[in-house]
């Protein structure tokens, strides 16, 4: 029987086992203590009237053979018969009444003469009617019996010829009761565990067996089982609650059965109901499905035409900042080459004129290229080595790198090709690891990684900076959005950074978070795949 010592301490059974075993225990123990008391007082009352018997042999003896105590021989002999050290007589001593007076003179013992305590006035001890026995201690140093026995005068009316002192040694008297006590206490605990097993069995037949089998008829007719029943015969209390489950749970069946018949009409009536709902529900989420999706679109072209708008501003007041800035530089560049022409200048003025000629190229330089950011890029794909780019920009990238204290790291396969506008391309890691530079004013790194995915390969330039916030990595796309301080950003590269990946058939994506820098993660059209 599986037992849970925490559950079953809590049932019906523990609880009567428990108070019925603790009940039989102390009543078994108090019968073994009684039993075992009484029965040393039965020795002791054993051994006193054994002794007062052997005292009552010697005193018909004497009384029968020689009352005048003539022959001394024949009283020792049966002395020593009937007491000494290995007999539970330990001695006997026989005193003789002197003349008629009440003292007396030791006649005769069982043990040796000269150790033998008495006294003449032991003769007060001749007016006993009756046996005295009282508990001494022998010099043996056990416990024994002293008896006094008046030895009477075989002719009536005669004071007694002498007296009897009888000892008993209670040694072997102890020993027994010790046996008996020992043997009690070896035997207690297999009586009380016997009683412990012949409980346990039948409290489990008459009891648990019959608890148990109706609470599981309980469980299954809560768990649904309408259809469980008691199997108690007994005919007792617990038999009469059986019975009386057995007759509910056939009235609960009969009610399971017509309620179920009630609930199948109600679900055949409810059938064509829930169909035509099903078939609504459906018509319903399929035009709120559409619905979305129009919305989306709606949204997605919203904010694409926010975009080209803002583009188209930012391209307008581009070439109209172009053209102003142009045509002037244009007249000044005219005018200082007609200052170059002249042969009288000297040396220092001619290498002053050409200083402001090449910054003057400079700026010119700088409008083509902010004009070309402004233009639509036109796609020129053919086969660009990436490895071999990367290695032409950071030629480009070192001086800013060394003065910012950034380090850059590639980490790419061999031979990667891609099909791709080499111009296009430098622009966009040009404007990526500018960013990735602005990010981190206090120096950093850099990592750029590039690997296998699909039909091309998959790109993630990694920068330990600041990161950007969560609200605002959504807008980062946006054109003239940016979180640069005024004068250090246009708020168009990574605007036109996406529109080049976009044209080459490409996605990108920024991951970010405060603290933990940024990865722009894009992906572009491949060639061959290298090997590793």
């Amino acid at each position: 029987m599986n037992v849970r010592p925490i559950k079953w301490l809590r049932s019906l059974h523990a609880k009567l086992f428990l108070v019925t075993a603790l009940v039989t225990s102390v009543l078994t123990v108090a019968v073994a203590f009684n039993i075992t008391l009484h029965s040393r007082k039965e020795l002791e009352a054993y051994s006193k009237k054994l002794t007062i018997d052997a005292a009552r042999t010697v005193e018909t003896d004497i009384f029968d053979r020689d009352p005048t105590f003539k022959d001394k021989r024949k009283l020792e002999e049966l002395l020593e018969r009937m007491a000494g050290e290995d007999r539970s007589i330990f001695q006997i001593d026989v005193f003789q009444r002197i003349d008629s007076t009440d003292t007396v003179n030791l006649l005769v013992s069982s043990g040796v003469e000269d150790e033998i305590q008495w006294t003449p006035d032991l003769g007060r001890f001749l007016s006993l009617k009756e046996p005295l026995a009282e508990p001494v201690d022998l010099t043996t140093g056990n416990k024994g019996w002293k008896v006094y026995l008046p030895i009477h005068n075989p002719k009536a009316d005669r004071p007694p010829i002498g007296l009897i002192r009888a000892y008993c040694d209670l040694e072997r008297w102890e020993t027994v009761w010790n046996n008996n006590l020992q043997r009690t206490y070896r035997t207690l605990p297999y009586v009380i565990l016997g009683e412990f097993i012949l409980l346990w069995v039948i409290l489990g037949i008459f009891v648990n067996d019959p608890l148990r089998n109706i609470t599981q008829a309980m469980e299954q007719l809560e768990q649904g089982d309408v259809s469980a029943r008691a199997s108690v015969s007994h005919s007792d209390e617990l038999g009469s609650i059986a019975n009386r489950f057995n007759l509910m749970a056939s009235q609960l069946q009969r009610a399971s059965g017509e309620r179920e018949s009630f609930i199948e009409e109600i679900r055949g009536l409810n059938g064509n109901l829930q169909n035509r709902i099903d078939a609504a529900l459906t018509d319903l989420q399929a035009k709120n499905a559409e619905l979305e999706s129009l919305v989306e679109r709606n949204s997605l072209l919203r904010e694409e035409l926010s975009q080209q708008e803002r583009l188209a501003v930012a391209g307008q007041l581009t070439a109209t900042f172009a053209h102003e800035v142009g045509t002037p530089l244009n007249l000044v560049n005219s005018h200082l080459q007609l200052l170059q022409g002249q042969e009288d200048l000297t040396e220092k003025t001619r290498d002053r004129l050409g200083v402001i000629q090449s910054q003057i190229q400079r700026v010119g330089e700088i409008v083509r290229r902010l004009l070309d950011m402004t233009r639509r890029p036109q796609l020129k794909q053919e086969p660009v080595a990436l490895n071999d780019l990367l290695d032409d920009l950071q030629q480009l990238w070192t001086p800013t790198l060394t003065a910012h204290r950034v380090d850059f790291h590639l980490d790419a396969p061999k031979n990667v090709m891609v099909s791709a506008d080499r111009k296009q391309m430098e622009q966009l890691f040009i404007n990526l690891v500018n960013n990735a530079v602005d990010a981190m004013p206090g120096g950093g790194h850099i990592n750029l990684r590039v690997a296998p995915s699909g039909e091309g390969w998959n790109l993630e330039l990694q920068d330990s900076g600041q990161g950007i916030a969560a609200d605002v990595l959504p807008k980062v796309f946006k054109p003239m959005f940016t979180t640069k301080p005024e004068g250090k950003g246009t708020g168009l590269g990574l605007s036109i950074c996406r529109e080049i990946i976009r044209t080459h058939g490409g996605e990108i994506r920024i991951e970010s978070e405060v603290g933990n820098g940024t990865t722009v993660i894009f992906s572009l059209p491949g060639l061959a795949r290298a090997a590793a």
